[in-house]
């Protein structure tokens, strides 16, 4: 790849250093000389640009990322392709991978394991909630920063790369086999579960230091994944809570249907493991054996009898047989009846039980209480205590009972399950990052947080107008569902800073003009035929009209030449060596009409024929009506840009 250091990337991104790069690309530190900002530019590897394919797929998946924003994720700024160079422009951050910081620490404690999980499930959520799954969580692609703030990396690349050179040999995302799920593995459907069992491994990585699986090859590992069962991180590290041991377990299930259905199960159970480490709260499956049962084999009689020795212990054995059927059958028939007899005897005890020995209670009041004095008080009431669910409750305490059922004064029979609902309290939210973001956009990331907007204040700043420059509460604080935010937005800045006009449907020389008047250049001049706008008219601009630029910036203008002319170009057509005359017909493939229709004479030679037309068309040519080729023709008349 050609050094890039120095380069000005559209017009803004002034590549820095280098910063870090893979199989895919190579990134940059650069300063964004628009909103005076650092930045991270990705640049794709020069090797993988002659692949369209992937090149369009990279496109596609980058600008599908671009839509999402959350703190917890590296966001995407910018899409951009200038002379062959595929680049995209994502936040900076000052830090470093979680894969760097585990082998720094060894392994990290529960609570530091369990906060970082946290904000990398608040990344995932917000990405499945746009329909968008990673494909490729691993250490390697958590960003660490110096505030101790997780940002998932490489949306969209991952997912590019993972479906374009998954086959391909050297294609660097081998790697990532020691967090492939099972069906990543067998190569069958992905969806948002992978990336739970993904980020189980991540987990199992942090509180351990080490991987669950290993090999001497990838194939190997991924075999492991297939068929073995994980090693309990807590035979590794004893100091691992219960709760996030279950946790692990669950997320690595390879039973699609007993591992977490959605992200916000999991983020809802380590929300609880902060709380309660020792906890039941965590759904497990336990796995059942089928009871080893002893068939007796059948054999025939060629094989139970080979010898001449056994032949007359057989008929002796049949005689006997014969002579016991009468006592089996009777003997099963005794068995029978002492069965039902057993069988009606438990019956009538539970109806016994339930109706006779059981005594009658009144359910008591324990809306408001505490799960253990719940617990106690339906005790002293021969009933027992069971919670449906636990929900977020604005009025509620925390950990205090919601509802019961049955209700308070209902009669039933003691041991009698009471079930509750239990209260999380307040639902607490965090803030989310939206400084440097359009007013628009801040507002609506605040509302789909649950929060709301108190006041706007507007000031003079650096960053364009429009744009917000404080918030408070600060960025990533936890605060309760509903909290009004207050935004600071600019007005833009006072000196360097200009507002381009709108230059579109004016001539080159006025346009000229009043770019100087505000202190901007005239930068590209491109001419092209526009059927739709008259000639010397522009048609285009960029910066687009309304953009806050720097003084001095160029701006380039698309200029009309008019109506495109018609162009002439020629066909040369072998008619081979037919006898008879034939029928030539020449269709302009795009609107399917017959440009040329008529009989000639083979024996006359070749024809040529001049066709008039616009821009570059795709003709077929037809002999008697049978197909013979497609011819390209070009009648553009190109015209160069111009400083």
């Amino acid at each position: 790849m050609t050094p890039l250091l120095g380069r000005i990337l559209g017009g803004r991104y002034e590549l820095l250093e280098k910063t870090g790069g893979g199989g895919m690309a190579v990134v940059y530190k650069a300063k964004c000389h628009l909103l005076k900002r650092y930045v991270a530019v990705k640049i794709l590897r020069s090797d993988l640009v002659e692949n369209e394919e992937f090149v369009e797929r990279f496109q596609k998946e980058s600008q599908s990322v671009a839509s999402l924003s959350h703190p917890n994720i590296v966001n995407l700024f910018d899409v951009g392709v200038e002379n062959d160079t595929h680049y995209i422009v994502m936040e900076f951050v000052d830090g470093k991978t979680l894969k760097d910081y585990i082998k720094e620490k060894g392994r990290l404690s529960p609570e530091e394991t369990v906060d970082i999980a946290l904000q990398i499930c608040a990344g995932l959520q917000h990405a499945h909630e746009n329909n968008i799954v990673h494909r490729d969580i691993k250490p390697q692609n958590i960003l660490i920063s110096k505030e101790g703030i997780a940002k998932v990396a490489d949306f969209g690349i991952a997912r590019a790369v993972t479906s374009a050179t998954i086959t391909m040999a050297g294609s660097g995302v081998i790697g990532s086999v020691h967090y492939f799920s099972p069906e990543q593995a067998r190569g069958g459907h992905v969806d948002k579960k992978t990336d739970i069992y993904s980020l189980g491994i991540v987990l199992y990585e942090m509180v351990t230091g080490v991987l669950p699986f290993e090999g001497d090859s990838p194939v190997s590992v991924a075999l492991k994944h297939l068929q073995e069962k994980v090693r309990p991180p807590g035979e590794i590290n004893p100091d691992i809570p219960k709760s996030i041991q279950y946790i692990i377990e669950r997320a690595i299930e390879k039973d699609l249907e007993k591992r977490y259905q959605d992200i916000s199960e999991m983020l809802h159970d380590l929300k609880l493991a902060l709380k309660n480490p020792d906890g039941n709260y965590i759904k497990r499956f336990s796995e059942v054996e089928q009871a080893t049962m002893v068939v007796p084999a059948i054999q025939n009689s060629t094989e139970r009898f080979k010898t001449e020795k056994f032949k007359n212990l057989r008929h002796s054995n049949e005689k006997k047989e014969k002579k016991n059927k009468g006592w089996g059958l009777a003997a099963f028939s005794i068995i029978a009846v002492i069965a039902v007899l057993v069988s009606l005897f438990i019956i009538l005890k539970g109806v016994y039980y339930q109706n006779f020995l059981n005594k009658n209670a009144q359910v008591p009041n324990i809306e408001g209480f505490d799960e253990e004095t719940a617990r106690n008080i339906l005790k002293k009431n021969g009933l027992d205590l069971h919670i449906e669910e636990w929900v977020y409750n604005d009025i509620v305490p925390e950990g205090k009972v919601i509802s019961q059922n049955p209700k308070e004064g209902t009669q039933v029979k003691t041991n009698t399950l009471v079930s509750v609902i239990m209260s999380n309290g307040v639902e607490m939210v965090p803030v989310p990052l939206v400084i440097n973001k359009p007013q628009r956009s801040a507002e609506i990331e605040l509302g789909n947080k649950g929060l709301q907007v108190k006041e706007i204040k507007y000031v003079v700043s650096e960053i364009p107008s429009g744009y917000v420059v404080e918030q408070e509460p600060p960025a990533f604080t936890d605060v309760p569902k509903g909290t009004e935010v207050r935004l600071v937005i600019s007005k833009g800045p006072e000196d360097n800073m200009v507002k381009v006009e709108k230059y579109i449907g004016l001539t080159e020389a006025i346009a000229e003009k009043m770019l100087k008047n505000a202190d901007l250049e005239k930068g590209v001049v491109i001419r092209e035929y526009n059927s739709d706008v008259k000639a010397g008219i522009i048609f285009r601009q960029s910066p687009l009209p309304g953009t806050n630029v720097e003084q001095g910036r160029k701006v380039d203008l698309w200029v009309s030449l008019g109506e495109e002319p018609l162009g002439k170009n020629k066909i040369t057509i072998s008619l081979g060596d037919a006898k008879n005359k034939v029928q030539v017909q020449i269709i302009r493939i795009s609107d399917n009409k017959i440009v040329y229709d008529k009989i000639h004479d083979p024996s006359k030679g070749n024809i040529e024929v001049i066709i008039e037309d616009k821009g570059v068309q795709n003709y077929s040519i037809w002999i008697d009506e049978e197909y013979i080729t497609t011819k390209t023709l070009e009648f553009t008349n190109k015209e160069g840009g111009d400083e």
